[in-house]
C-alpha cells in the first residue's frame, strides 16, 4: 500500500482525489477530525488545516463507506461512540444521541468523526524492559504505565507486552493475555489481531476487564495480564482477581505524575494496597520526543529521564 493509498482507504472513491493531492504521509498522522461544514484538521505532531470541508451528506457517506454499507452490522460499536476498522485503526463519531430500547444511546445523526490511525513502534520499550524483572525472576513485575492522554501509551503498551511474550534479555517469553475492550492494543478487527503482539498473546476483545480477566484464567493461564487505561468503575476489584489469580499485571492509567494518579480516587486502594512494584512515566518533550522515567513501587526513581527510540514498522 502506498503512502497516499493509506490515507485514501478512509474515503470513497469520489472523495479521494482531494486526499491524492495532499501528499500525506500515513506514517506521520495520527488523527483525522471531520467536523460537519468545517475545514478537515490532521495532526501530525502539531495541527494543519486542509481545505476540504464535508457536509451532512458527505460524512454519512463517509460513515458508510467504512461501515461496507452495513451500518446495523455495526451497531453495537456504535453505540459505543466508535467502529474499528480493518489496520486497526479506530474512528470515533459523534453527533445527535438517541435512545435505544436496551436503555443505552447511539448516534444516529453523524456529524463529528475523528479517524485515529493505529501505528506501530517496535522495540521501544526495550531499554527499559530489564527494569520491570526482578532480580533471577523471568515473570515481569506489576506495572502500571502512566501518561497524559496522546503521548503514546498504547503503543509503549504493545511493545512491553510484545517483549514479554517473545522473551528479551535473557528472559523467557511467557504467555500474556490481553484485554482490548476497544481492539486499539492489538488493533483487532473482527477478533483479529493486526498488530503484533508476540507469539506467546492471547487477546480478548470486547466485553469489559472482569469479564476479560475471567476468561483469560480459567481457560489460558496468562502468566501477565495486560489492558490499557485503568481506572474505570470496578477496575481495583477486577485487577485484584487477576492478582489472587497468580496473574502480574501490566496497565496504562492516564495522569501526568506519580502525584497525580494518587490523587485518583479509583485508584487509591491498588495504591494503598501496592499493587504496582514500578511506575513508567512517559511523556513528550518540548521536540516532541517521548521520554521515560521509571520508579519503583514505593516512588523512588530508578531509571532518570531516557528517550525513547522510536523506528515506525
Amino acid at each position: 500500500m502506498s503512502q497516499c493509498g493509506g490515507i485514501i482507504q478512509f474515503f470513497p472513491e469520489r472523495l479521494r482525489p482531494d486526499w491524492e493531492k495532499c501528499g500525506l504521509d500515513i506514517g506521520e498522522v495520527q488523527e483525522i477530525r471531520l467536523r460537519v461544514n468545517q475545514q478537515v484538521r490532521v495532526m501530525l505532531g502539531e495541527e494543519i488545516t486542509l481545505p476540504m470541508k464535508y457536509g451532512e451528506k458527505e460524512l454519512e457517506e463517509i460513515f458508510r463507506y467504512l461501515c461496507h454499507d452495513s451500518v446495523y452490522a455495526y451497531e453495537e460499536e456504535r453505540r459505543q461512540g466508535f467502529i474499528m476498522v480493518e489496520g486497526g485503526h479506530r474512528i470515533g463519531i459523534t453527533g445527535e444521541l438517541v435512545a435505544t430500547e436496551q436503555g443505552s444511546f447511539l448516534t444516529k445523526y453523524i456529524r463529528y468523526m475523528n479517524i485515529r490511525l493505529a501505528h506501530e513502534h517496535k522495540n521501544i520499550a526495550e531499554n527499559m524492559i530489564p527494569y520491570l524483572y526482578f532480580p533471577m525472576e523471568d515473570i515481569p513485575v506489576n506495572t502500571l504505565i502512566i501518561s497524559p492522554p496522546g503521548i503514546g501509551k498504547t503503543t509503549l503498551l504493545r511493545d512491553t507486552i510484545r517483549l514479554f511474550s517473545n522473551g528479551v534479555y535473557g528472559h523467557r517469553g511467557c504467555n500474556v493475555g490481553v484485554i482490548d475492550e476497544r481492539g486499539e492494543i492489538a488493533g483487532a478487527y473482527r477478533g483479529s489481531a493486526v498488530l503484533e503482539c508476540g507469539e506467546r498473546t492471547d487477546v480478548v476483545t470486547g466485553g469489559d476487564k472482569r469479564q476479560g480477566i475471567s476468561v483469560l484464567v480459567r481457560t489460558f493461564a496468562p502468566r501477565v495480564i495486560a489492558m490499557d487505561e485503568i481506572g474505570g468503575e470496578g477496575d481495583a476489584q477486577a485487577l485484584f482477581f487477576a492478582g489472587v489469580s497468580g496473574c502480574r499485571i501490566l496497565a496504562t492509567v492516564h495522569g501526568s505524575s506519580l502525584e497525580d494518579i494518587r490523587r485518583k480516587h479509583e485508584l487509591s486502594e491498588l495504591l494503598e494496597q501496592q499493587m504496582f512494584q514500578r511506575f513508567v512515566l512517559l511523556e513528550m518533550e518540548k521536540d516532541r520526543s517521548r521520554s521515560i522515567q521509571i520508579f519503583d513501587g514505593g516512588g523512588n526513581l530508578l531509571c532518570g529521564k531516557s528517550l525513547l527510540r522510536v523506528s515506525a514498522s
